[in-house]
């Protein structure tokens, strides 16, 4: 496994990420933090720019993380994670989508991607001033200090 995280996808990926973002088999798990992350924030949408892909919810100017296994075949990838700063000490995960072979159970589930790209958040908010927290917005109890 060799993981390789960008704030950019190729366009070319749009299907396989539509899929993973907005037709993932595990959503109707966190159902209701995708509801309250909705009515809070806004949907989530592709957006295109020189040719390449992000994600942006509502009006909000949303940081979108890609997560690319290198070893895996094609070049779409393989989990995303969404996330914006909602005060000058708090940052708030949005959405994190993981490709059906990568989650738990999957071929890949060693990897822990769904972790690594919380872990990949934190490291990024460890680096802004200010920032205190990271509150994983579909479980509001979950909150990780910086």
């Amino acid at each position: 496994m060799n993981l390789v995280f960008s704030s950019k996808a190729p366009k070319q990926c749009r299907p396989a990420l539509e899929a993973m973002l907005f037709f993932n088999p595990r959503q109707s798990r966190v159902r209701e933090g995708i509801i309250n992350s909705l009515e809070k924030f806004g949907h989530p949408q592709l957006e295109e720019a020189a040719g390449a892909l992000s994600v942006r919810v509502g009006n909000h100017e949303a940081q979108t993380l890609f997560a690319y296994d290198r070893d895996r075949h094609g070049n779409d990838p393989v989990g995303v994670v969404v996330f914006l700063r909602t005060s000058s000490a708090e940052i708030a995960i949005m959405h994190v989508a993981v490709h059906p072979d990568y989650v738990l159970r999957g071929r890949h589930a060693g990897v822990g991607l769904g972790i690594a790209l919380m872990e990949k958040v934190k490291e990024i908010a460890s680096r802004i001033v200010g920032v205190e927290k990271i509150v994983f917005f579909y479980r509001k109890e979950v909150v990780i200090r910086c």
